[in-house]
């Protein structure tokens, strides 16, 4: 849930520096259009009219968010940019964290916020859909679209998110910015069926 600004160093861990939610800043980006201006600063600065202009939508709705999201801590006035007739408004911090207790403390917020989310990479991917067949030899047999249902015990599915969690860790690290920026979403969870069986998730199916 994070975006860097500079190159990673073998040791930088990519969240140093995200903001660690709570159930009062969960407000702040729970919010589609927020969430969309947030991740557009956390590209670098910009003022109100520009990030209008970029996304479609009016000054006056541009700056109520903006100054919802200074609000909530998570963007501020860029001193060196700014003028008396014009603000320039910067990322506090590089994304941000989702504590997990914060599912059961504030529930209605963090589905908010993971739909604000799954919209913004519903649009990446759309995006990048567009643009699949015209991209370079190479990045074009690169990319890949996938998705698999398989059936994962608990302690699976656990080892599994870590691996994952390991293995964007370790190409990040790599990175050092000499190639292009990669865009990866992810996304891994129980299928409905298991919740309403009685059996649990990890009992033995019947065969036909």
């Amino acid at each position: 849930m994070t975006e860097e600004h500079e190159p990673a160093s073998p040791t930088r861990d990519p969240f140093a520096n995200a903001a660690l939610l709570n159930a009062r800043s969960l407000r702040g980006l729970a919010h589609p259009l927020r969430m969309r201006l947030y991740q557009r600063i956390q590209q670098g600065p910009a003022t109100g009219k520009t990030i209008a202009g970029e996304l479609g939508i009016s000054s006056a709705s541009a700056s109520y968010h903006l100054r919802q999201l200074e609000t909530y801590g998570f963007i501020e006035e860029d001193p060196d940019l700014g003028t008396s007739r014009e603000r320039w408004w910067r990322a506090v911090h590089e994304g941000f964290r989702l504590p997990e207790h914060l599912d059961t403390e504030a529930p209605e917020l963090t589905t908010a916020l993971r739909h604000a989310l799954a919209a913004r990479w519903s649009a990446r991917l759309a995006t990048a859909v567009d643009l699949w067949s015209a991209r370079p030899e190479g990045w074009r047999e690169a990319q890949f679209m996938a998705d698999r249902t398989i059936d994962l015990t608990l302690e699976q599915m656990e080892r599994f998110r870590a691996e994952v969690v390991e293995l964007l860790d370790r190409y990040h690290h790599e990175g050092g910015g000499e190639g292009r920026t990669v865009n990866i979403q992810f996304a891994a969870f129980p299928g409905p069926d298991n919740a309403s069986d009685p059996r649990g998730p990890s009992a033995p199916k019947k065969t036909p």
